[in-house]
């Protein structure tokens, strides 16, 4: 049990030293170890560091609000008085059920009430105004608000008593039952439970004064007392029977606050060649975990010191779920942080801060994604544990803006449209056709029938003046080059400007780029256009119809739809196909006839019933039957000077036969 409460205390003064992350305390000091026990390191800033050597990092973290371990291992107390639990595989959680503790013990802890729980949340019957409370795997001790310190071991019989007790500030106990308390002046106070007179049937137990001058005590496994003194100097008290006396300075320190026996692996050396392996340190000397005056912490075996370090931030990684996005997409941001001890954590965005040199193209969203908001290149810098790092965001329109108008070589963009496809705020002022623009701390006003307009209150001077076309205000484009430094280019084929700032673009297309577009993708296929045909077979359309071909739209990746008009004036549209696809379905006689089948071939009303319907008969011609049932799967002929024979065969069982062209036979086999 000593041991246990030395390595609580040494894990809480361990924790004080690593650093906590914030968006506004990204560049503040590190924090402090506050204490270590065994393999655990806590912080001052409550955030728990649990070395697990069968993780990937060899350490697992949680910022938990830890205030003080429990014992044994797998305990800690929150600053709101909670009780926290884990295991060798989990984090830490909170159980806010168990509340309002004020100390934890070996195996339970003291509520601010006075009352004594396990830690799996039942009370201890009978324990009621406790101040202090220890236990080992059978008894206890406990002092009370009246000053008695009880021991189990004899019937709760009163081993001692203080005047004050809210003066004591440790109480222990060993293995044994020997018990140990230090007030806060210094004074140490040993009981030997085996170690009393007997009058009269009455006990009376024989404390004895071990030092006066005491800074911190904790009982190692051999029940001797480790008494660090005032004057930074570690000594040991006798076992057994000399526990009443300091027999041993602990040689090599001079500068404890406090020293406890230890018996983790955080002072274990790595070889440089080996990564792998450890260096465990071995000595027949006392191991002693001490945190010293200047706030360190150190492992001492005999003349080998090594320093407990806590985990550190060494750098951050700074992602973007796309860098390369369209206005109106959303993106996210990744900030992972690196230890020194091979940890990496994905920081919560509270952990982090985010600047952005134009704040004008990406806005934060409450969950703390960003919008992008317009066009161009920004720098996104993040600052996490004193570490920053910046990446780029080019932001690109999606879709092209309509309205460019070129005049005398002059091309001219719409105002509202793409200075807000810039990110940019504009305001129209009805009295003076004025435009007031600012896209991040440019401002830019404009008056429709002036030349000249104000960039940051300059006046700057444009090719021509702002006009209007058609109820909207147009501004010369190269004002975008003067004001914002954007490169500017005309595509004369396609009649549109590109906007560029870097690698981020936009396309502002004219009236007539959409029609020159088209044309484009469409190629070859405009022969087909107002070309009137007859429907074959083709999607359970009227069979011998006339469609004309009044569209072809591109529908992207070099596929397209052909829209039909039928006789009637109805619209018919085709699947969509590619664009060789579309010039085999319109050439093929199978679905398209070019010509008016009943024009060409004069057959009586019901023959062309009985083809309609799918239907042959003896007498048909080879047109016919090829009309009403397609094309034969295989043929098969046979001539003779004055006869020709002919096997038509569909499918596996279905045949016509031909005499010189005429129908004279259909069977099933």
């Amino acid at each position: 049990m000593r041991k246990l409460a030395a390595m609580m205390l040494s894990l809480f003064l361990l924790v004080s030293l690593i650093p906590t992350v914030g968006a506004a305390q990204a560049e503040t000091k590190a924090t402090r170890i506050a204490d270590v026990k065994g393999d655990m390191i806590l912080m001052e800033d409550g955030t728990l560091w649990l070395k697990r050597p069968w993780v990937a990092t060899g350490y697992m973290k949680a910022s938990i609000d830890a205030t003080s371990f429990g014992k044994p291992y797998g305990y800690a107390l929150t600053s709101k008085g909670e009780l926290i639990s884990w295991d060798n595989h989990g984090l830490p959680t909170v159980d806010k059920s168990q509340n309002g503790i004020k100390y934890l013990a070996y195996g339970a802890y003291i509520k601010k009430d006075g009352t004594v729980w396990y830690y799996n949340g039942e009370q201890i019957e009978g324990l009621k105004n406790i101040v202090l409370y220890e236990r080992n795997s059978m008894d206890h001790v406990y002092l009370t608000t009246s000053g008695e310190i009880y021991h189990s071991y004899i019937r709760d019989a009163v081993v001692d008593k203080v005047e004050d007790p809210n003066s004591i500030v440790s109480l222990l106990m060993t293995g044994d039952n020997d018990v140990a308390y230090m007030d806060n002046t210094g004074k140490v106070v040993v009981v030997k439970v085996h170690h009393f007179d007997y009058n009269d049937g009455k006990v009376t137990f024989r404390p004895k004064v071990l030092t006066n001058d005491a800074a911190h005590i904790q009982y190692n496994s051999d029940n001797a007392l480790v008494v660090t003194k005032k004057d930074g100097t570690v000594w040991l008290s006798g076992s057994y029977t000399d526990q009443d006396k300091l027999v041993k300075q602990v040689k090599g320190i001079q500068t404890a606050v406090k020293a406890v026996p230890y018996s983790g692996t955080l002072h274990e050396t790595k070889k440089p060649d080996d990564s792998n392996s450890s260096i465990i340190v071995k000595s027949n000397d006392i191991t002693m975990l001490v945190k010293h005056q200047d706030g360190s912490w150190k492992v001492h075996v005999g003349d080998k010191v090594t320093n407990i370090q806590a985990p550190g931030a060494t750098g951050i990684t700074f992602t973007t779920s796309n860098a390369q996005p369209s206005v109106g997409n959303t993106i996210y941001f990744k900030v992972v942080q690196q230890y020194s001890n091979g940890y990496k954590e994905t920081l919560s965005n509270k952990s982090y801060s985010i600047e952005i040199d134009k704040p004008q193209l990406l806005k934060v969203t409450k969950d703390g994604s960003y919008k992008v908001t317009g066009v161009g290149e920004a720098k996104v810098t993040v600052k996490a544990g004193g570490k920053s790092q910046t990446l780029s965001i080019t932001a690109k329109l999606g879709k092209s803006l309509t309205g460019a108008v070129n005049i005398n070589n002059v091309t001219y963009l719409p105002i509202q449209s793409v200075f807000q496809s810039l990110g940019g705020t504009v305001a129209y002022t009805a009295a003076s056709k004025t435009y007031d623009v600012t896209i991040g701390t440019t401002t830019i006003q404009l008056k429709v029938g002036q030349k000249n307009a104000k960039v940051n209150g300059k006046d700057t001077a444009m090719e021509q003046a702002v006009r209007e076309e058609k109820g909207k205000a147009l501004f010369p484009a190269s004002l975008l080059s003067k004001s914002l430094g954007a490169k500017l280019q005309w595509d004369a084929k396609l009649k549109q400007m590109k906007v560029s700032f870097g690698s981020a673009f936009m396309i502002i297309e004219s009236a007539d780029t959409p029609k020159i577009k088209k044309q484009d993708a469409q190629g070859t296929l405009v022969k087909y256009l107002n070309k009137s045909l007859w429907v074959n077979s083709y999607k359970n359309w009227e069979r011998f119809s006339k469609v004309t071909v009044t569209d072809i739209v591109p529908v992207g990746s070099d596929n397209f739809q052909v829209v039909f008009k039928d006789a009637k004036g109805n619209t018919l549209q085709s699947d969509i196909m590619s664009k060789d696809f579309v010039s085999r379905v319109l050439d093929d006689s199978y679905t398209f006839l070019s010509y008016d089948p009943y024009k060409k071939y004069n057959w009586s009303a019901a023959t062309w019933n009985s083809i309609k319907a799918s239907k042959i008969s003896i007498g048909m011609n080879k047109t016919q039957v090829e009309f009403s049932w397609g094309r034969p799967n295989d043929i098969s002929k046979l001539t003779s000077e004055k006869t020709t024979i002919e096997v038509w065969s569909y499918g596996s069982s279905q045949y016509v036969a031909f005499t010189n062209g005429t129908v004279t036979q259909i069977y099933t086999l």
